[in-house]
C-alpha cells in the first residue's frame, strides 16, 4: 500500500462547505450591486483604458516596486514576526533583501529597483 494516499472524490462535506461559500457569494454580490446603485461616484470616470497585468509565478514585489529599507537593516538576521513562529513547521530563514538596488524615479519620485531600468523611465504614468 503506498504511504500517500489520493482519493478521487470530494467528501460530502466538501461539497456542502464549497456550496455554502457559493451561495454566501451569490448573496453578497446581490446586496453589494444594491447598495452600490445607489450611491454615485464623487468623480467622473476618465479612463479609457486598463491594463492589468498579473503573472503568475512572475517577479516579486520585493525585487521590483516595492521597497523595503528595514528587509535591507534585517539583512542576515532570523526572521521572527514578533515570537509568532509557533504556525510554521521548520525553523524559518534569515532576511534577505533584494539583490537589486532601489531608487527613485521620476517627478514623483517613486522606488523602483535597476531590474527595469526601462520602466522606470515612465514611472510617473503607471499606478501602483
Amino acid at each position: 500500500m503506498p504511504a500517500r494516499m489520493t482519493r478521487a472524490s470530494s467528501t460530502r462535506r466538501d461539497f456542502l462547505q464549497k456550496a455554502a461559500g457559493g451561495f454566501g457569494g451569490l448573496a453578497l454580490s446581490s446586496i453589494m450591486a444594491t447598495a452600490s446603485t445607489d450611491l454615485g461616484t464623487h468623480f467622473p470616470a476618465r479612463a479609457k483604458r486598463v491594463i492589468q497585468i498579473f503573472c503568475s509565478g512572475g517577479l516579486s514585489h520585493v525585487d521590483t516596486y516595492d521597497y523595503k529599507p528595514e528587509l535591507e537593516r534585517r539583512a542576515g538576521t532570523p526572521f521572527d514576526p514578533g515570537g509568532k513562529l509557533q504556525f510554521f513547521a521548520s525553523k524559518p530563514g534569515n532576511c534577505q533583501p533584494s539583490f537589486w538596488k532601489f531608487r527613485r524615479h521620476g517627478q514623483s519620485g517613486a522606488w523602483m529597483s535597476d531590474l527595469l531600468p526601462k520602466l522606470a523611465t515612465c514611472v510617473d504614468d503607471m499606478s501602483f
